[in-house]
């Protein structure tokens, strides 16, 4: 007879499904960072705002402070609660009166949103969307300026505490600066890397590859005996103090922005109606405070569906390279500033990546959902791990981490599922590959396989094993089957694991509590025989601010856990 069990979760209990039941599930493709292209269609279906919208891309937003409509808050309710009788609370039979907690006392808190049926005259403000609001309560008490959108659950968001302040060009620039003051405060402590690297030259407007040729500094002339035998370009390299997140939403207090800075190429996700509505003010901001090459609106980000907004992506200035040689702990990096996922990179693990390279040296590391190589090039090039397998189930990414062990000297073997159907398999297809994996001679190897496929037929044991995998729990209505997910990856990554080896997991949700990820870590575990501890955990990197106020529910966390046999 199979057991049930049950998980404790912030919406209560979970039924757990026997475990054999769900490792079929797993090859469900929406989790495994789908990509863009494939799926641009549906995305379309359920906006509200286009044309009208996509004008204040080219048109400054005018916010006039004395004519900023109000937006009123419902007043509080009063309910009365019955008492249950009972031996210890028989002085408390009788009926009381309670003030519920309400919006107004949220607010007070610094948690900068509004919900749609908290909202006094929300009919009234639908008649124009594309509007500022000033936050009040039935008692005209001020909470400050809010973007507005009467289609999203959270109807409007506090940019302001200050009700005087015109929401312009000049605004945004002053933020910006806050949050440039600290980034540069922040690199400045880094360790210099420029001493070691070569800054090579790029025209981002010739769109055509360009071959990398020798230099023979001796004879202090060209060598192009072995031009035809080499497969590499020359990439726009960047400068590794000016990559990192500028803005990070409601932790630099701009709600529902999102700002990526790649050196001079800058990545901007709008999450909300009315930071898209304010796009040109952020534009202008950007371009007199940083002065870009290229600014792109990576708005493929599915929050957007909340909003009822349209999924896109655009360069809206300048022109982008197809790749960029990024540079993190000394690693080159190829990344796709279009194409990848999130903005191209994932800046709030780089401290997590130095971390586990300090515990990889001489060991066996599986870098599992790898994207580009993130942690595995680092692992063996730094980390001075024995050898590294990185499994990632895109081809395209497989593709660019090939190419980054190469421009980082790494000996690198390949292997492809034949079995895979996927149009970017092209990508590799006319690459030498092994049909087994071989580390004798190699530091690194990759795998274009489904992560969750690789660890059932796994028979090898690993030092450490790394599990990134993107976002299970989008929304609420996936917190079932997402946490089934979770805990079925880790139970089956832990039979892989050597003897006090080391397993990474990492959790992207704003949905779930640090208790939450306790419960899951616990239900991986539950009939384990291995001695289970937690020896690492932490949020993400310090250009990654949390608004004290959200802090319980931030969207990265993660553990590092060590099996004891």
């Amino acid at each position: 007879m199979l057991k049930v069990n049950f998980i404790k979760t912030w919406k209560g209990f979970i039924k757990r499904q026997p475990f054999s039941s769900i490792i079929y599930e797993q090859k469900r493709k929406e989790y495994i960072r789908p990509a863009f292209e494939k799926n641009k269609d549906k995305f379309k279906k359920n906006t509200k705002f286009k044309e009208e919208l996509y004008k204040y891309h080219n048109e400054e937003y005018i916010d006039c402070v004395n004519s900023r409509p109000s937006l009123y808050l419902k007043d509080e309710k009063i309910y009365e609660r019955d008492y249950e009788d009972n031996v210890e609370t028989s002085h408390n039979n009788n009926k009381k009166k309670k003030k519920k907690n309400t919006h107004d006392k949220r607010l007070k808190r610094n948690i900068p949103f509004i919900y749609s049926n908290e909202i006094e005259n929300i009919e009234e403000l639908k008649k124009n969307p594309f509007i500022l609001v000033n936050v009040k309560n039935m008692k005209n008490e001020s909470f400050g300026v809010a973007t507005f959108n009467p289609y999203s659950l959270i109807s409007a968001r506090i940019i302001s505490n200050n009700t005087l302040f015109s929401i312009n060009i000049n605004f945004f620039i002053e933020k910006i600066k806050n949050s440039l003051h600290w980034r540069f405060k922040l690199m400045t402590n880094q360790e210099s890397e420029e001493n070691d690297i070569h800054f090579c030259s790029h025209n981002i407007n010739n769109e055509k590859k360009k071959e990398f040729i020798n230099f023979d500094e001796q004879e202090n002339k060209i060598n192009n005996s072995n031009k035809n035998l080499i497969h590499a370009y020359t990439y726009h390299t960047l400068n590794p103090k000016l990559c990192y997140r500028l803005i990070n939403a409601e932790g630099d207090n701009i709600p529902g922005l999102i700002i990526d800075r790649y050196d001079d190429f800058i990545a901007i996700q709008h999450i909300t109606l009315g930071c898209e509505m304010l796009a040109y003010n952020i534009n202008h901001a950007i371009l007199e405070l940083i002065n870009p090459k290229a600014i792109i609106f990576r708005n493929d980000n599915k929050d957007r569906l909340n909003e009822k907004l349209e999924i896109y992506k655009k360069v809206v200035f300048g022109n982008v390279p197809e790749h960029v040689r990024l540079i993190e702990n000394k690693c080159f990096f190829l990344i796709d500033l279009i194409n990848s996922p999130n903005t191209g990179w994932f800046f709030n693990r780089k401290e997590l990546r130095k971390l586990v390279c300090n515990y990889a040296n001489q060991k066996q590391v599986l870098d599992l959902f790898s994207y580009v190589g993130c942690f595995g090039i680092q692992c063996s090039k730094i980390g001075n791990a024995k050898y590294v397998i990185c499994v990632e189930k895109d081809s395209y990414f497989v593709d660019l981490a090939i190419k980054a062990a190469k421009l980082n000297n790494l000996k690198y073997n390949v292997k492809m599922n034949t079995s895979q159907k996927d149009i970017n398999n092209q990508n590799i297809s006319n690459r030498e590959y092994n049909s087994s994996i071989d580390n004798t001679h190699c530091n690194i190897s990759f795998l274009c396989q489904d992560a969750l496929e690789f660890l059932k037929n796994c028979k090898q044991l690993f030092d450490i094993i790394i599990l990134d995998p993107p976002n299970l729990i989008p929304k609420s209505k996936f917190l079932e089957s997402g946490t089934k997910r979770y805990i079925d990856l880790i139970r089956l990554a832990q039979n892989c694991v050597a003897p006090n080896g080391l397993i990474l997991i990492t959790f992207t949700t704003k949905l779930c509590s640090y208790q939450d990820y306790i419960n899951i870590i616990n239900m991986s575990f539950f009939e384990t025989n291995k001695n289970v501890k937690i020896v690492g955990q932490g949020r993400g990197s310090p250009d990654h601010p949390i608004n004290l106020s959200l802090y319980v529910y931030a969207d990265f966390y993660w553990f590092l856990i060590q099996l004891d046999y």
